[in-house]
């Protein structure tokens, strides 16, 4: 636990206090299972006119960042924990029900999470994305792996940042134009409003086709056993 450093002498007693009763409870009910979640708490001063979600009455919050181990919520990961993985998924509800039991719940900041262990996930993004590319070229006469990445084309692994833990692989970017019409364009300054059936013309395939594709590649994937694919091409 540590205090903000700017918090003044006659809320620093009370800080103390409070944030060492805090971390007393969440010690001993939350953060000691599975071997133990490492976890920080800072205790700062609320500010006003702030837009904290606890209570604005309180003079301090807490402020929690949590790890998550991405390897223990990867089913094929040889460290996988169905149990770890349920729990930490809810890790917010905990840390809320045990500061309840001290009265001190109204003090919670929605906990922030850095995310740990994750480079065998990233390892099989990559993987699928190769997937990827090798299907599309081979699907596509002319087009060039160049085309692909200026359409931003990919799998990405994203992770929210506060509340509750979550993870989801977004398929993202947008039907490359044809080579040899991306020179025609650019040499004749057509603009991106150009009119949409024309521009279907010039696009390798339409972004149903891209979201077909991705989506088929992500369901037989090992990353489906963990995570929800969701679709973000096009935007």
């Amino acid at each position: 636990m540590e205090i903000e450093k700017n918090i003044e002498d006659e809320l620093r007693a009370e800080a103390q206090e409070k944030g060492e009763v805090a971390t007393k409870i969440l010690d001993a009910l939350v953060f000691s299972k599975f071997g133990g979640i490492e976890y920080s708490m800072m205790v700062r001063r609320q500010r006003q006119n702030s837009y904290s979600s606890n209570n604005i009455a309180n003079p301090i919050y807490f402020e929690f960042d949590v790890d998550i181990d991405v390897d223990k919520t990867f089913e094929p990961s040889p460290t996988y924990d169905k149990k770890y993985e349920d729990y930490i998924y809810e890790i917010g509800e905990h840390i809320e029900r045990a500061l309840r039991y001290v009265n001190l719940q109204d003090y919670m900041e929605e906990p922030m999470f850095t995310y740990v262990n994750d480079d065998l996930v990233e390892n099989e993004v990559d993987r699928l994305e190769n997937k990827l590319v090798l299907y599309l070229q081979s699907q596509y006469e002319g087009l060039s792996y160049d085309s692909i990445r200026e359409a931003d084309i990919g799998y990405y692994f994203y992770k929210g940042e506060t509340d509750n833990p979550y993870m989801r692989i977004e398929y993202i970017g947008h039907p490359p134009i044809i080579d040899g019409d991306r020179h025609e364009f650019t040499d004749r300054g057509i603009s991106d409003d150009l009119d949409k059936s024309i521009k279907n013309e010039r696009e390798y395939f339409s972004c149903e086709d891209l979201y077909d594709i991705m989506s088929d590649l992500f369901d037989r994937s090992p990353l489906s056993l963990s995570y929800d694919g969701e679709n973000y091409t096009c935007q």
